[in-house]
């Protein structure tokens, strides 16, 4: 097994502690306590609470880019492609999501934590908007951000409560929100070239 196994297995069994006891009763002594290994080894791996959500969110990150077709990239618009990437990482999200909630209800009270949770997810999208080719070295690129970042923690709230198989809820929210933020970006653009 190797480097990125192994670390992908400790925040397999890290989420799985959090769903039972919580994310403000998890620790990494736990966590070696239930692997049987020693703490300094999960060390190497994770420095803070705050290095493993990173790593979780970077874990994720990799398993969409690995599902994602790449070949439908030319093929599709930015928005539909958004639109795929975005659902495939809920896609990935699923299994951990009883361990999100009570992470989501706990990090509310730490700016902090917020601000670092936000910043990993930042991270995430803006790989999918240079993914996409929604860049185009303007003004309005800081713009597509910011506005990426307000969706998802939209669509993410919805998931979250969203128990249907298909997740039919949250397709069509999101579907909704990227056409509505297609539909201003295109007038705000317009109304830029007089």
């Amino acid at each position: 097994m190797n480097s990125q196994d192994i670390k992908f297995e400790l925040i397999d069994r890290s989420f799985m502690i959090i769903d039972k006891d919580g994310w403000e009763e998890f620790s990494f002594k736990k966590l070696a306590y239930e692997k049987k290994i020693d703490v300094s080894k999960i060390n190497q791996f994770f420095g803070s609470k705050k290095q493993l959500l990173k790593e979780f969110s970077k874990m994720i990150d990799l398993r969409v880019e690995k599902e994602f077709d790449f070949k439908s990239l030319e093929d599709s618009s930015t928005k539909d492609n958004l639109f795929e990437l975005i659902m495939l990482r809920l896609d990935h999200l699923q299994p951990y999501k009883n361990s999100l909630k009570k992470i989501i209800v706990s990090i509310s009270k730490s700016p902090s934590m917020l601000k670092s949770v936000s910043e990993n997810i930042s991270d995430s999208l803006d790989f999918y908007l240079e993914l996409t080719k929604a860049y185009d070295s303007s003004c309005f690129d800081l713009f597509k951000k910011k506005t990426i970042l307000l969706i998802y923690s939209y669509i993410f709230k919805v998931w979250l409560d969203d128990n249907s198989e298909e997740l039919s809820r949250t397709m069509s929210e999101l579907d909704k929100v990227l056409s509505l933020s297609e539909k201003v970006a295109n007038r705000i653009k317009n109304f830029a070239l007089f």
